[in-house]
Order: C-alpha cells, then structure tokens, then sequence
C-alpha cells in the first residue's frame, strides 16, 4: 500500500475533537481543506462526509462562542480562512452559495477592515496578516476591496523609496523572503490580482530581490545561500541581511526559485528564469540538517515542504536533476515519519500529517489537484 494511503487511513482513525483550534492551517478549517482535497482526488462521497461533520463543528463552536475564528480575520486561523473554505465548497457544489451570500460578504467586509488596519500598524504578513486576507478577498472577487488595499499599498510605496514592507509586529523581525510571512508571499498574492497597481508592486519587489542576490554571495558550511532569511531597516545585521542556512517552503531563497516559474509571463525574463535555476540547482547540496534546518516530516518548514518545492519545480522545467531530489526527499519524508518528534496536533494542517500527507499523495500518483494553492505553489 502506499504511504500517502497508509496515512489516509491513520488521519481517519484520529479524532477530529481533539483539535482545539477551528482555523485554517491548524485546525478543524484544515480538516475541512484536506478532505475536500482527498474529495477532488478520489471523488468519493465519503469525504463530503467528512467536510460536512467537520464543518457542522465549526458552526456549532461558533455559535456557542467557542470559537477564536471570530477574534481574528487572518488566513491561518481566523475568518478569511473560514470564508476561503465556504468559497471552495460552493466552488465545488457541496454549498449552495443562496444559503451563504450573506455571511460571505460580511467576512469580506470584517476582513477587509482588518486588512487596513494591519497595514497601517506596519504588519505585511501572509498567514497572519493583510496579505493572506488580500489572497482570500481576490479569490471572491471582493474587487472594490481589493482595489481599496493596493491603494493603500501603492501609496506607501509612493511614499518611501527605500519601502520594503518592513514589519513592526512582534513575531516577525523585518521583512522575511519566504512564503508564510515575506516577500516571496506577497508578490505572489499580487500576481494573481489582475490589476495595474499590483503588478507595479510586485516588478518593484522583484527588481530590489534581483539586486540582493546580484551584490551578495554568501557561504554558510561550505554552501551557498543566495538571499537572506530576512532583511532589516537596521543595523542589527550586516547590511541589513540576515542570513542563515536553511531549506524550506516557509523561508529559504528556493522559494524565489517556484515564485518565478509560477508568475505570469509579464512578469518573467530570462534573468529571472536562469536566476530562479541557478539558485534551485545550487540548493540541491545541501541535504543534511546543518544546511537545511529540516528536522521532521512537516510541509511548513520539514522535509514535505521541500519535497513540495522540488517536484514543483520539476513539473515547471522538465529538468531530471529536480525529479532526483524530490525522490530524496520523498525518502527523507518517510525516514521522519517513521521517526516523528513533531509535538503539533496529527491532524494540525501544515505542521503536520494532513499537508504531508497530501504531498506524498500527489508525488507517489503524480496527480495534481491544485490542493496547495493555498500555500502559493
């Protein structure tokens, strides 16, 4: 049996209860996310089920306030993740969208005046912050919305030359470049809007990244890194750079690679291209921990989310060298989940078996069903 199908069935033996968090990457919202995932893959009934039982908790929690998701509108774990989902169901027609318009645009509203606010207090993350809700309110179509934050954005930009997105919330130290909190985030989020204002923003973002990688070459144990996990409006780091060796979806410079071969192509030149190669290939020495930081099986900064980054690139470019490594690390993945030390709920998303579990599925069939949209791959 394969390993994607073992899991399967140890996550349905699991009790879904035990998840004290509704959210989206963490809680009963992931459950939701991965069944309906495994739903698009199989096309079995008896994961609607699943999303419907699950779902009905959710609404219960809320109800009784029992839920955080009304506390916060992030992606991760607050109301544009429950929005997401009530989107992708009716997408799918497991929702009638009659039965849900209402509530649907008072998350959007609710949403977006968060995503306002988090701007103006200097916070430009992705999975907590203004970023993840601009992906959601552009995947409803909430254009006045969207168009009302990259005014915003733009003007900010306008305004200071030297603007990088540099954050001032407590959990995030300037702005990072990978996928959960930085820069590799936010030009994708912007890439998927069809506006003027996103686009400026973004070839912006990407002319400041090429020129890092153009003036910096850094060796941490021998190996090359070519952009930093984060970069700071201080002195606190040699000019601003915080490098440090790492390979990850959530932060490392291989995200710059999947971020360019997932643009639209009028964003694209060859630099980009043989730049997004060269650091992807040179990435492939580092396999041991002291050059990775990978240390178990999970997608959000574990060995399936490199697993996920380089059978990415290898559907992008053909190229066999990424087909090698993501068998490494499918190999790799297996040896840690053999071996788990990982302390997050099983049944948390991204930390745990539902998004591994999904990455395995997709590599061992060599399907694809788009289940990781939701992490900008």
């Amino acid at each position: 049996m394969k390993i994607a199908y073992q899991l399967i069935e140890k996550i349905d033996s699991l009790n879904s209860e035990e998840l004290t968090n509704d959210g989206l990457l963490s809680g009963k919202l992931g459950l939701v996310y991965y069944y309906l995932s495994l739903y698009k893959h199989f096309k079995e009934d008896k994961y609607l089920q699943k999303i419907q039982a699950t779902l009905e908790t959710v609404f219960s929690n809320i109800e009784s306030e029992q839920s955080h998701l009304v506390l916060s509108s992030s992606l991760e774990d607050g109301l544009s993740g429950l929005g997401y989902i009530l989107s992708l169901l009716i997408e799918e027609q497991v929702l009638d969208q009659q039965d849900y318009a209402e509530e649907i645009e008072q998350i959007n509203t609710m949403a977006f005046q968060e995503a306002m606010q988090l701007l103006e207090a200097q916070n430009y993350d992705f999975i907590r912050g203004p970023f993840g809700i601009l992906y959601y309110l552009n995947h409803v179509k909430a254009t006045v919305y969207v168009d009302e934050i990259l005014q915003k954005i733009q003007k900010k930009c306008e305004e200071d030359a030297s603007f990088l997105f540099y954050n001032n919330a407590t959990y995030i130290e300037g702005i990072h470049i990978g996928y959960a909190h930085g820069l590799c985030a936010i030009v994708k989020v912007l890439n998927d809007i069809e506006n003027e204002k996103a686009t400026s923003i973004s070839t912006k973002i990407l002319a400041k990244l090429v020129d890092y990688i153009n003036k910096n070459e850094v060796f941490i144990n021998q190996k090359r890194y070519f952009l930093p996990r984060s970069i700071h409006n201080s002195t606190e780091f040699p000019n601003g750079l915080n490098f440090r060796a790492v390979l990850a979806w959530s932060n490392s410079d291989v995200n710059f690679s999947t971020l360019i071969y997932s643009l639209k192509k009028e964003l694209v030149n060859p630099e980009l291209l043989k730049m997004a190669d060269e650091i992807a290939l040179t990435s492939l020495e580092r396999i041991d921990a002291s050059s990775t930081r990978v240390w178990d099986h999970r997608f959000y900064y574990g060995s399936s989310g490199v697993l996920k980054s380089y059978n990415y690139l290898y559907t992008k470019t053909g190229n066999p060298k990424f087909k090698e490594a993501s068998a490494f690390w499918y190999q790799q993945t297996l040896h840690y989940l053999e071996n788990n030390t990982i302390a997050e709920h099983p049944l948390d998303f991204i930390n745990n078996l539902p998004a591994t579990t999904l990455t395995l599925l997709e590599f061992e069939e060599q399907k694809n069903t788009n289940w990781s949209n939701i992490v900008l791959l």
